[in-house]
């Protein structure tokens, strides 16, 4: 649909002059209509409630228990709304509002950059998603509006190099000397955030808009020539937000959440662009910006007081997308453009270290919920990007308070009589909130035949999403207990350090697991002796959330896994993958130190060279101090220097060049054991193969952006 034919059918439906009133008319329609849904569903489980607790008699303790109640169900109430909403706009086949409408291929395509920043990342994955969308949009026609950056903040020196190789053999086997750039700094000021900020500043003006990607992102060129094509045709909009479907997982941990998303994820997805609309929220990842507002508008601030919950913004891109609404720029959530995809944690263990940073940066946005001009929906964004978090300690505080509640009755042998009619009723109700989505989400699935046949038919969809309910019911209280202690950690002031995400991979050790979860075990041997003190019904009423943390141990292991139940929970990219997720990177990387392949080899000693910048000041005491360093990794072998020393030695491209001479013109007997050693293997390796000698000059075209540093 063109956006002339979207607007004659929005102004006929709404009877209104313009396409802007009519827009603008139905959408606060539909919020008010949410709201009223949210608001009745939330109200009806109060009264039921009150009318419980009510019989028994008040106490301080199941006022506050009440208090708890009534904002977790309100909570759990909108999301049920959302989804049920998403189900009726999926089933009805049409949205009129949607930014997709918009779309028309025949659209010129404007200067586009594809940023992805990378911090100690696998180079095989980096270079491999980079390529698998360079060759998409070659096959297209369509390359010549897109260049590549990766923006890398390494601080490992084997990843750095990596890094540096992987680039030089990518753009050799793809021709993209030119088209594909590599730039590292040397200090990851501001991590992910001040990464793309310093590109956006530097090279930002050379194109209209930008795609971000994670380095477990792959997008087809479809995809994001839609995105830029949908960005020309709303010239109002600042940011598009795909929705990344997860692909690649191995581990049963990972096939049962990539199958659970590609399962539930699309009605939530309808609901959720159902009332936002323009004023949508950023992921961070798998969407397009158009870089001259970012750069004037989405300046990050300062927080008050320091980590983690002040000082500098964790989660940015929420803040990010409210900063570019505040500004006046639309932001777009396009739920249903395909060819979006990434990856996800291995296992459990992973899953929640990713959560531990994630909970930080978004407990940091109730600093500006306090803010002037922030506009009511990117506060509801924000509240729910708080409330994902801060409702785990919410809810172990309502059962803890119920606990207690039991214990002192108990005690005091007051067993009340209480309305089993209402205790049903909300019991069902909750149930139906719970797991009325899942049962929506399968409606939906069957009422698609051929879609279905993708996921492997309807008994493999039925058992799959049967066990995947299962694993939910027994993993929810495991991550209530992690998300409670890291929102503790943060209100005592234990801030996250920054890490290299985990995504590939089996599960952990034993003994690993063990250590990290033997308190959850301890905990519900604990609460069950108590549970059945108080009263083997409790006992019975609670053993979902005992069964999750009793269970914990075997869970965690057996979810990293990759040899269990292989043929249950597939998908459609599974079965049938797009040719992007098929692509190879074909890199050449060796085995080993890739320091010491970078000091050997003469082709990737010229490429490091290349990359570095000169320096803008030079004092006799930093050359002295480097000069030091390559001194020193001569005379003592490759283990004499730190991995902060090697950094700083392969900021010097000049003064890496030569210590490559210098080992190559060295004769065996006078060079360091290890040294001499490595010479040997090198030579080996490349026997058969035209010989290179040490003084070869390689000449290497710099990219626009090849310099290390800042």
């Amino acid at each position: 649909m063109s956006g002339n034919d979207r607007s004659r059918k929005l102004v006929e439906l709404i009877g209104s002059a313009t396409f802007e009133e009519a827009f603008q008319r139905k959408v606060r329609q539909r919020r008010w209509g949410v709201a009223l849904v949210t608001l009745g569903i939330s109200l009806l489980g109060l009264w039921l409630m009150f009318d419980i607790v009510g019989a028994r008699g008040w106490t301080p303790l199941e006022v506050a228990e009440t208090g708890l109640f009534g904002l977790l169900f309100t909570t759990l109430s909108f999301g049920f709304t959302q989804a049920f909403l998403g189900f009726l706009v999926l089933a009805e086949g049409q949205e009129p509002l949607k930014i997709t409408n918009t779309l028309d291929e025949e659209t010129p395509l404007a200067s586009t950059a594809v940023v992805m920043p990378v911090y100690n990342e696998d180079a095989e994955t980096v270079f491999g998603n980079v390529r698998a969308l360079y060759e998409s949009l070659r096959e297209r026609g369509e390359l010549d509006s897109y260049d590549f950056y990766i923006l890398s903040d390494s601080t490992d020196p084997a990843k750095a190099v990596e890094e540096e190789l992987a680039w030089s053999d990518i753009c050799r086997q793809t021709s993209g000397f030119g088209k594909i750039h590599y730039r590292r700094r040397k200090l990851p000021v501001n991590r992910k955030s001040g990464n793309v900020a310093d590109f956006c500043r530097r090279w930002g003006h050379r194109h209209r808009y930008m795609v971000v990607f994670d380095a477990d992102s792959v997008m087809t060129g479809e995809a994001v020539s839609a995105l830029v094509r949908l960005m020309e045709r709303n010239p109002r909009a600042g940011i598009i937000q795909t929705m990344p479907r997860l692909v690649k997982a191995e581990t049963l941990f990972g096939r049962m959440q990539q199958f659970a998303s590609r399962l539930y994820s699309p009605i939530f997805a309808a609901g959720l662009n159902f009332w936002q609309q323009d004023e949508g929220n950023y992921w961070g990842h798998n969407a397009i910006l158009r870089v001259s507002p970012f750069l004037t508008s989405c300046g990050l601030p300062g927080l008050p007081g320091k980590e983690p919950l002040g000082g500098r913004v964790l989660s940015h891109d929420f803040v990010e997308a409210a900063l570019m609404r505040n500004a006046g720029w639309e932001v777009w959530f396009a739920y249903d453009l395909e060819g979006s995809y990434e990856g996800m944690p291995p296992n459990l263990t992973e899953y929640v270290k990713r959560d531990r940073r994630w909970c930080q940066g978004n407990l940091q946005h109730m600093w500006l919920l306090l803010a002037q001009n922030i506009r009511s929906i990117s506060r509801i964004h924000l509240v729910q990007g708080i409330l994902a978090y801060a409702s785990a300690p919410l809810l172990t505080l309502f059962l803890l308070l119920g606990a207690l509640q039991a214990g002192l009755d108990h005690l005091h042998e007051k067993f009340g009589m209480f309305p089993a009619a209402s205790a049903a009723v909300l019991f069902l109700m909750t149930l139906a909130l719970l797991f009325g989505p899942k049962v929506l989400s399968l409606l939906h699935l069957f009422s698609r035949p051929k879609e279905l046949a993708a996921f492997g038919g309807p008994a493999r969809v039925l058992l799959g999403a049967i066990l995947e309910m299962l694993f939910s019911i027994l993993t929810a209280p495991v991550l209530v207990w992690f998300h409670t202690r890291f929102v503790l950690w943060n209100i005592a002031g234990k801030t996250v350090t920054w890490h290299t995400q985990t995504r590939g991979g089996g599960g952990p050790s034993w003994f690993d697991v063990v250590w990290e979860y033997w308190p959850l075990t301890l905990a519900g041997v604990g609460l069950g002796a108590a549970a059945w003190w108080i009263a083997p019904s409790y006992l019975a009423w609670i053993s979902p959330i005992l069964l999750g943390l009793l269970l914990a141990i075997p869970i965690a292991k057996f979810g990293g896994g990759t040899g269990l139940l292989r043929k249950l929970f597939l998908t459609p990219e599974e079965l049938l993958p797009p040719k992007e997720l098929c692509v190879r990177s074909h890199l050449q990387l060796r085995d080993g130190d890739q320091f010491v392949h970078a000091l050997l080899d003469p082709f990737y000693n010229a490429v490091h060279a290349a990359l570095q910048r000169p320096r803008e000041s030079s004092t006799p005491a930093l050359d002295g101090y480097v000069a030091s360093l390559a001194a020193r990794l001569f005379k003592e072998g490759q283990d004499a220097l730190t991995p902060q020393q090697k950094r700083a030695l392969l900021g010097d491209g000049q003064t890496l060049a030569k210590l490559h001479d210098l080992i190559w013109k060295t004769p065996a007997a006078r060079l360091h054991p290890s040294w001499a050693k490595a010479l040997a293997q090198y030579r080996s390796s490349k026997r058969g193969a035209r010989p290179q000698a040490a003084s070869v000059s390689v000449s290497v075209p710099v990219p626009v952006v090849g310099a290390s540093g800042r």
